[in-house]
């Protein structure tokens, strides 16, 4: 493996910039109010504790991935920026009677990521160096952070987590791991059409034991029935290059799915993908074709 994949797994990582905008709550009710909004649980959100979570539409459908980090006097959120204006829209409307303020921060700023088991305690070490709030935020289920500084120190914040012994992750990098461990990315691998069992996210950033949050009635529905369609699931190639995103997989003769992201792989030793399957193909060691090549569904890595 390489340096980075070795860091990922027993170290830690540090993303590229993070093409997030940041939404601030401030007062009272910010907790409580976001504990009735999205998926995960963010009761015991404070500084150095964060959640990752999905907001939903009514209708259990994603409307945007979502961390959360608690920092003095607010809460911070980390939203794509592609989904941003209309999260922040859509969130505002439900803001009625709470003693809470929405603000679009974004241009004030910045994340960083961490990914792997020491990267919460080098995002302590940065926010102890730098003004930032932290929280330990797990995408890939090797342990990890988020950290929200002012935009005008994020050099220096990413300079400290690589003193502290972070190692830097180029944009092919990043790809790779995110795929090799089921981690989609809104826009490519999830929109607005998905709920969060197509995208294989309902145990990981939906909380089953709090209160209501939107689009909780659709998402237990779909759960208590196991009527799930399709699911993003791990390909991995045997012999053949990199796939475009939109290749088509079968199962013999009949398509089964379409993959998405997809990068090659020296954990997995061949090229991977993420792809969207019928529920019956998702099943890890399901041998299958893509657009003609040999691949088999498999556990994340």
């Amino acid at each position: 493996m390489s340096t980075f994949d070795q860091a990922a797994r027993s170290g830690a990582v540090l993303a590229p910039p993070a093409q997030l905008g940041t939404l601030s709550v401030a007062g009272p009710d910010a907790l409580a109010w976001l504990q009735g909004i999205v998926t995960c649980d963010v009761s015991g959100v404070s500084p150095g504790v964060g959640r990752w979570g999905l907001i939903l539409t009514r209708q259990g459908k994603i409307l945007a991935d979502v961390l959360v980090v608690g920092g003095e006097g607010a809460v911070f959120l980390g939203i794509p920026v592609a989904a941003l204006a209309r999260a922040h829209e859509y969130l505002a409307s439900f803001l009625i009677m709470e003693d809470a303020d929405l603000t679009d921060d974004s241009a004030a700023h910045a994340w960083l990521s961490l990914h792997g088991p020491k990267a919460a305690s080098i995002a302590a070490r940065v926010a102890e160096r730098t003004p930032a709030a932290y929280g330990d935020v797990d995408v890939t289920g090797l342990g990890g952070a988020a950290v929200v500084v002012p935009r005008a120190k994020e050099g220096d914040a990413r300079e400290v987590a690589l003193a502290e012994g972070a190692v830097s992750a180029s944009a092919e990098d990043w790809l790779r791991l995110r795929v090799e461990r089921l981690v989609p990315a809104y826009g490519a691998d999830m929109d607005e059409q998905r709920s969060p069992h197509d995208v294989s996210l309902e145990r990981r950033v939906v909380s089953w034991s709090k209160g209501c949050y939107l689009g909780q009635e659709a998402v237990c529905m779909q759960d208590m029935r196991g009527k799930v369609k399709r699911r993003l699931a791990v390909l991995r190639l045997r012999d053949a290059s990199v796939p475009v995103s939109g290749s088509k997989v079968f199962d013999g003769t009949a398509q089964v799915g379409e993959t998405r992201s997809a990068a090659s792989s020296a954990v997995f030793g061949a090229p991977v993908a993420l792809a969207f399957l019928s529920a019956a193909a998702a099943v890890p060691g399901t041998e299958l074709l893509v657009e003609g090549s040999r691949a088999e569904v498999v556990d994340p890595r």
